[in-house]
């Protein structure tokens, strides 16, 4: 389940990173494009395959339900913990990177399929590294909803934009705080 919803979602945040090589390594060999691709995807698989670990973790102890996600105590607490991360230098660090592919390859470039593979792999570093407390969401948001997926897909393909992309940065996290209160507080009125 995991492995194909980070497929489905990170491809889409991928695009700009793939173009921009694309167009710098428009004359080397196809290794050099796939290489990076299996860089960056080995990366999300191992994200994927950690979060499959943590969701049979959780349900085995009867916190969570793959339609209604997990409990208000957790979901709250996993939604501040995210709204927060929005604000932390490392997500700042790490969207850099990402919202300027073309600085991304100055920066890190290395010549050959082994130094493409290496980039790869750095850019998936630093992609998690922008988005895993967002894809962690889908523990609150229920894992089989799709539309809260294609929601989540589309945040953090906006966020990838370089001028879009920080300006919701922000806003998103005092949201995703706020709903995590909400649903905290969810718990004392009934």
């Amino acid at each position: 389940m995991w492995t194909l919803m980070t497929l489905v979602m990170m491809s889409t945040t991928a695009v700009p990173v793939l173009m921009s090589l694309r167009s710098i390594a428009s004359n080397a060999s196809q290794q050099i494009w796939w290489a990076f691709v299996f860089g960056y995807a080995v990366i999300w698989l191992g994200f994927a395959l950690a979060a499959s670990s943590l969701q049979l973790a959780i349900a085995e102890l009867n916190l969570f339900d793959s339609q209604n996600g997990l409990n208000k105590i957790l979901s709250g607490g996993l939604l501040i913990t995210a709204g927060l991360y929005q604000f932390s230098s490392l997500k700042q660090k790490c969207q850099s990177e990402c919202v300027a592919p073309m600085q991304f390859f100055i920066r890190h470039w290395r010549d050959g399929v082994n130094g493409s593979l290496k980039m790869g792999l750095r850019h998936g570093v630093t992609c998690v590294g922008c988005c895993w407390a967002l894809m962690l969401l889908a523990f609150v948001g229920g894992l089989t909803n799709i539309w809260f997926m294609v929601l989540s897909a589309a945040v953090m393909a906006i966020e990838k934009f370089p001028v879009i992309g920080r300006r919701i940065t922000l806003p998103l996290g005092v949201l995703i705080i706020v709903w995590g209160v909400a649903v905290l507080a969810s718990l004392f009125t009934k």
